[in-house]
């Protein structure tokens, strides 16, 4: 028997479903032959459509194994419960995501991304709900002017903690490398502009009995797909040490079907040199009360700073293999 509240919004809905369980963020819910997933939602009707229209775009350039977002009986995208709290549902795909710490997923998920981004090369779409894209050095320039005001107010803070110090103790280092990084990305044109997922990480590749299906489109928008790629390695590397071999596999896997410039390597190494990590656990304690500091922030930063060898082993490594400054 179904939940009486999924009950309710499912009603709303031209599915029959027999059974649901919980997944990441949603409740799946099985048919005959189709998984749907239903979650709540902050996006608006308009972002939904356009959400919708893009995958449709997709399907009609060949590349099909993607989820999409289902019309209720009243033709809108979102539903309400009694609490009219918003949710959304989606026709998705049954399988397993794929392990970030498996060399054949990564290749398979590189492969799936260069697929992607080669099937829309000839979609032509407008829409007013795309999200708006700002320049790669623009959008870097700001999170260092972020980290530099971070600096600011810890430094004239009295009462300082862990925290604080460790802070402290780690800014000289990773403010060069910030200011080199941007450098580099004011320098660097990517060879390619096109249209990206914006939100490729393994938990939205699905891996099925055929091929891996892609999820969560609601981040697309077109500006520089090599963005896609370093986001997808970005999160690969933290949570294997990174490991040179996980950069490898997928970078020579996506180059077999959408090849890689010079200038999109060495993009590629401006962005990894920025310590975006550093970035998201600072920004994270100054949107939180400062008078108790969360010890898991204390725990991520210790972390981010445990794998700071590790982290400069694999820029020269890279360096190196790539040859990008020859």
């Amino acid at each position: 028997m179904l939940n009486e509240k999924y009950q309710a919004l499912l009603d709303q809905y031209d599915i029959s479903v027999s059974h649901t369980r919980r997944g990441r963020g949603c409740v799946l819910c099985f048919g005959e032959n189709d998984v749907y997933a239903l979650s709540q939602t902050s996006l608006s009707e308009e972002r939904l459509c356009a959400v919708s229209e893009w995958t449709l775009a997709m399907h009609d350039h060949h590349f099909y194994k993607t989820d999409q977002y289902i019309l209720n009986k009243d033709g809108y995208f979102l539903t309400f419960d009694r609490y009219y709290e918003t949710f959304a549902l989606r026709k998705t795909y049954l399988g397993t995501e794929c392990d970030i710490h498996a060399l054949k997923d990564i290749r398979s998920s590189a492969e799936n991304l260069a697929s992607f981004h080669n099937h829309c090369l000839a979609i032509s779409f407008s829409s007013e709900n795309l999200r708006k894209y700002t320049s790669i050095s623009t959008y870097y320039e700001q999170k260092y002017l972020e980290l530099k005001s971070i600096a600011r107010y810890i430094r004239k803070r009295k009462k300082k903690g862990v925290f604080e110090y460790l802070f402290l103790e780690q800014t000289k280092a990773f403010w060069e490398q910030m200011e080199r990084s941007i450098q580099i990305l004011n320098e660097t044109i990517p060879s390619r502009r096109g249209w990206c997922h914006g939100a490729y990480n393994h938990h939205n590749i699905i891996m099925t009995s055929s091929a891996p299906a892609t999820i969560h489109f609601e981040h697309f928008y077109h500006g520089y797909p090599i963005l896609d790629v370093y986001y997808f390695l970005k999160k690969t590397l933290e949570k294997n040490n990174y490991n040179f071999a996980f950069c490898e596999t997928f970078l020579s896997n996506y180059d077999r079907f959408m090849p890689l410039s010079k200038d999109d390597l060495l993009c590629l190494y401006g962005l990894f040199l920025f310590p975006e990590k550093f970035w998201k656990i600072s920004n994270q304690y100054m949107a939180h009360k400062k008078h108790w500091i969360s010890p898991r922030y204390i725990e991520k930063l210790e972390e981010f700073i445990h794998n700071k060898e590790a982290r400069s082993i694999f820029l020269e490594k890279y360096v190196q293999i790539y040859n990008v400054f020859s």
